[in-house]
């Protein structure tokens, strides 16, 4: 049953961020950390889908020193996203990257049963952000896209292909480079999802 539990997880983790490219590793480190208290509430798409970020006061950053972790800690969020009636829960982080915003997804709980499964190994996904006073946008990259530039070597990235997924393996340096070249790029992104922000 729980095996099922994580298959699940990561199908609605597929289908909330249209799209299948994950890091083993976060993206931010801590000179791109950035922290916006006006994100904080609830964004809708429509009446039943939304992103909500709320503070946290979870613990230390699994891949990073104490004084990292704390770091990472400050400028942590709680976020939920409900879809389709489907609610997951996650650890959410910003990286200024370049020019651009880039917000880091991490499930809140990767080893329970609605996390990643203990069979699992948790890992990140991120998509560009940006807000205004009344709209949230969020891009995600294009799986499709990205395997066509990983095949013919134009991304030079440690990564591996699992059936057809792809799984960054390359530290969180090495994955911001790879983000700032290709970050006004619109080739490699899905459609922007909108929210508006609730009253």
């Amino acid at each position: 049953m729980q095996k099922a539990k994580s298959i699940l997880a990561i199908g609605l983790l597929v289908v909330l961020l249209n799209s299948c490219v994950y890091s083993l590793f976060p993206i931010y480190t801590d000179d791109t950390l950035v922290y916006f208290p006006e994100l904080l509430g609830r964004w809708e798409m429509n009446d039943e889908d939304y992103v909500e970020f709320s503070n946290t006061s979870s613990g230390p950053n699994f891949f990073g020193s104490s004084e990292s972790a704390d770091l990472s800690k400050n400028k942590e969020y709680a976020i939920e996203i409900m879809e389709g009636g489907d609610l997951i829960k996650f650890k959410g982080h910003i990286a200024k990257i370049g020019n651009d915003l880039f917000l880091d997804l991490y499930p809140d709980d990767p080893y329970s049963a609605e996390g990643l499964g203990s069979n699992m190994i948790p890992v990140h996904t991120f998509a560009k952000l940006k807000f205004s006073d009344m709209q949230l946008y969020l891009t995600p990259f294009d799986l499709q896209k990205l395997n066509k530039l990983f095949e013919s070597n134009l991304i030079r990235l440690r990564h591996e292909n699992v059936d057809g997924t792809i799984l960054i393996t390359a530290q969180p340096k090495e994955i911001q480079k790879f983000i700032d070249k290709y970050s006004d790029d619109e080739s490699v992104f899905e459609d922007t999802e909108t929210y508006q922000k609730a009253s």
